[in-house]
């Protein structure tokens, strides 16, 4: 089968160059264990809370587990590249169940507007520059604090639902056709997931933690962090045909990635340009590139604090021109 060819625009170096073919091979248990190590670690997560209850131990469980959430929402990104397994209604059913349905998301959805997203990235119909307000980077940082702050304390997610409930989005987000029974199925994912969850932490005495460790997180920590991820992948770079252009890497992984990173989505120049490469060869891709020098520059970064304060400037010091 031949490799699909790079998004690469008129760069004809990066034309040139043909990945080795094992990259575009999936490995399904590979997907599947990165699955369960997430619902593993959550579950940790909330049986440390249970056992040590204490306020140190109750924000530990919860960053983890709103790193989980973001990790269970890069496995939902990967099922709707059609890459978690081979089967094509295995792998959506697959993602929606244990990875879009417990966040009360819709795979489908977003797979629409996502693959718009892979299609002309940073243009103004571009839906996650929409809906992550990209549009004006970079930004005062103490706008961009604000911005982060607003994510913490909640304020954003219910900003982004507002918007979403009032159709602020629906010139942008591709229409997507669904039948009575997806629909219907994608309504019992979401309430089997989570209806599960609810019921062992009630079956263990426990309850209140699906409340407190659970949707807290989910309405807090889990878009900021969501929000600083995307702010890595493309805040503040142009529309480009060669991807390699409009998109960020985090050179290697680091503690940094784990909470906004996982599952390699932090080598998101390399995902741009070879969309058909599962997560867990990113890095192999990236070294294969970077070795040919075939990576901007400009574009890779050691963490994402060093992203944060490249697409901000200081209040009394605009950006160059």
């Amino acid at each position: 089968m031949s490799q699909p060819n790079a998004r690469a625009g008129d760069n004809q170096a990066l034309k040139a160059f043909v990945p080795a073919a094992e990259l575009f091979v999936l490995k399904p248990w590979i997907g599947m264990l990165a699955l369960l190590a997430d619902w593993l670690l959550i579950a940790a997560a909330f049986v440390c809370a249970a056992r040590w209850p204490h306020p140190v131990t109750y924000l530990l469980a919860a960053l983890i587990i709103a790193r989980s959430q973001l990790a269970l929402a890069v496995i939902m990104h990967e099922s709707a590249h059609g890459l978690l397994l081979r089967r094509q209604a295995l792998n959506d059913g697959v993602g929606q169940l244990l990875a879009a349905g417990p966040l009360f998301l819709s795979m489908a959805t977003y797979r629409a507007g996502h693959l718009k997203h892979h299609r002309q990235p940073m243009l103004h119909d571009d839906p996650v520059m929409a809906v992550f307000g990209m549009g004006d980077y970079p930004l005062p940082r103490g706008k961009l604090a604000r911005r982060l702050l607003a994510d913490l304390f909640g304020v954003g997610y219910f900003i982004s639902a507002c918007k979403f409930a009032r159709g602020d989005y629906r010139a942008i987000m591709p229409k997507v056709d669904k039948s009575a029974g997806q629909v219907s199925w994608e309504i019992c994912s979401m309430l089997l997931a989570n209806g599960v969850l609810f019921g062992l932490l009630s079956a263990f005495g426990h309850p209140w933690l699906y409340l407190g460790l659970w949707l807290l997180p989910a309405i807090t920590l889990l878009p900021l962090m969501g929000r600083v991820r995307a702010l890595m992948e493309h805040a503040g770079l142009p529309a480009h045909a060669d991807q390699s252009q409009n998109a960020r890497s985090i050179v290697r992984p680091n503690g940094q990635t784990f909470f906004f990173g996982p599952h390699g989505i932090h080598y998101h120049i390399e995902h741009h340009l070879y969309v058909r490469v599962p997560f867990y060869h990113l890095r192999r891709l990236h070294e294969q590139l970077a070795a040919r020098q075939l990576l901007p520059a400009a574009n890779l970064y050691g963490g994402y604090i060093g992203v944060l304060r490249d697409v901000s400037y200081p209040a009394l010091k605009p950006p160059a021109a």
